[in-house]
């Protein structure tokens, strides 16, 4: 891990406390329940314009658990599939409405000297966790390539090999996609032996005896206060 430290922080607005986080939650829940789309929208961005929240606290303490909350609700049978999606579609419309500011932010943040290629892989659809981690690791100095879900392995290996990541960090939503990442894991690692190969997301919670900790992704590193699994 690189010893840099940064010399200037992404502004990040007025430190968030849990209560306006909380309430930005619930307000903008109840937007999505009501199928208010525009509204919303309209919650977050007003949020970061006004400095009531910065960008990663917006995606860490609210959109996150919003879209948590709305999963738990289609699991108990009392939100819809096109309900959930309808949240989604919404949350990735703020996502990528923020995407100018934190390009602005960015610029004034010193680089990090490190570098990674985020991706879902294939047949794993669920990717807005991993598009907020990408703009988090921007705002934190990295230099960052995202390419979505359902990526083929090849592709993976033809990517990294091309841009020069130094880090390959992989989500997986579900149980079932967790299971079968250990063996893409394994055909990478041996592909890009040069490479560090993380894996996170909602499959991965609560499974650190079962994977090993040099491919489990530490979201302390997004501070500095993490070190990559692999370094010494």
């Amino acid at each position: 891990m690189s010893d840099e430290t940064p010399q200037t922080q992404a502004p990040q607005g007025k430190p968030t406390d849990d209560a306006v986080s909380v309430s930005l939650r619930d307000e903008l829940l109840e937007r999505v329940l009501e199928h208010d789309k525009h509204g919303a929208v309209a919650v977050a961005l007003t949020a970061i314009r006004d400095g009531r929240i910065g960008i990663p606290d917006l995606y860490v303490r609210v959109l996150g658990p919003a879209l948590v909350s709305i999963g738990a609700r289609w699991q108990e049978g009392r939100t819809a599939v096109w309900e959930e999606h309808l949240a989604s579609a919404a949350v990735r419309t703020i996502v990528e409405a923020l995407y100018p500011e934190v390009e602005r932010q960015r610029a004034s943040v010193a680089a990090a000297g490190r570098s990674a290629l985020l991706a879902s892989p294939p047949e794993e659809s669920h990717d807005l966790g991993l598009r907020m981690l990408a703009d988090r690791l921007a705002l934190a100095g990295w230099e960052v390539y995202y390419l979505g879900p359902d990526t083929p392995a090849d592709e993976l290996i033809a990517a990294v090999r091309t841009l020069e990541v130094e880090a390959l960090i992989l989500s997986s939503s579900t149980h079932y996609h967790r299971l079968r990442m250990r063996e893409l894991v394994t055909t990478l690692a041996e592909a890009l032996p040069d490479v560090r190969v993380w894996v996170g997301g909602p499959g991965f919670v609560g499974v650190d005896d079962e994977w090993s900790g040099a491919h489990l992704f530490d979201e302390r590193l997004l501070d500095g206060t993490g070190r990559s699994p692999g370094d010494t």
